[in-house]
């Protein structure tokens, strides 16, 4: 009885080791239905999950960067990343995302300043757009031509106005439409491609109307303005004409005089 009881519980034994071998074999556990799975960090740093297509090629990866933050990739069918969500060095958090060649195109998230930006890139990686808060809390559109450079932009002044200022290729200022610093109100001014300023068009130091024309070095060659007698103010319109030096030679109020 023993012999026999011997024989069975080998014969067990070797059948349940030839399911356990046939099992370890395959890695596919097929469908599992859980209530929930907390990865903690292994032997060679924090845990994650990666999930692959049928050639294999990467499809997303969901755990701990080096750093110990938490992030989200995202790939394509070629296995290149696409997306990415986490959190940036200072533990704020950030969407990047990728074209198919794996340039970036778009950043979501907390900038230097603390606040929230948008910038897009195009194909070659060049900046060509910055929308989000700027130095002193305030909010700033930024637009950049195909190099990269920042052609046009949209904000606030020093004295919290708004203003719009446009740039040539070279980044040189073309022309600035806004509140200027002294608070004399909304104003135009143009300027060449060497930076000097061609015309004023807006709101003048005593709150009336002006017109200010310059020659190409910035020198004010001729105005249109509201008159001013001294301390006195009239209110008549008055035409005022220098020289290349900018030294007064001729004038012609709306009295004739």
């Amino acid at each position: 009885m023993k012999q026999y009881f011997t024989g069975f519980f080998t014969a067990v034994c070797l059948t349940a080791s030839v399911f356990i071998f046939m099992g370890s074999k395959n890695k596919n556990l097929g469908d599992i239905k859980v209530s929930s799975i907390s990865i903690v960090p292994g032997k060679y740093g924090g845990g994650f999950i990666k999930t692959y297509n049928e050639d294999g090629k990467p499809t997303s990866y969901i755990g701990t960067a080096e750093d110990g933050v938490g992030l989200i990739g995202v790939h394509n069918a070629a296995g290149r990343q696409i997306a990415y969500f986490g959190a940036g060095e200072r533990g704020a958090g950030f969407l990047k995302t990728y074209n198919e060649y794996g340039e970036r195109t778009s950043y979501l998230g907390s900038g230097n300043q603390g606040g929230g930006i948008l910038q897009t890139y195009n194909a070659e990686g060049k900046q060509t757009s910055y929308v989000g808060t700027a130095e002193g809390g305030v909010g700033v559109i930024g637009i950049h031509n195909s190099d990269g450079k920042q052609i046009t932009y949209l904000g606030t002044g020093e004295r919290s106005g708004g203003f719009i200022s446009t740039s040539n290729k070279d980044g040189t200022m073309t022309s600035y439409l806004g509140e200027g610093k002294d608070s004399r109100g909304g104003h135009l001014q143009t300027y060449n491609m060497n930076g000097e300023m061609t015309s004023y068009l807006g709101t003048s130091r005593d709150k009336g109307g002006a017109l200010e024309i310059n020659n190409e070095y910035g020198v004010k060659v001729g105005s249109l303005s509201a008159a001013f007698d001294g301390e006195n103010y009239r209110g008549d319109g008055t035409i005022m004409l220098y020289d290349r030096r900018g030294e007064f030679g001729w004038v012609q109020d709306g009295k004739g005089q």
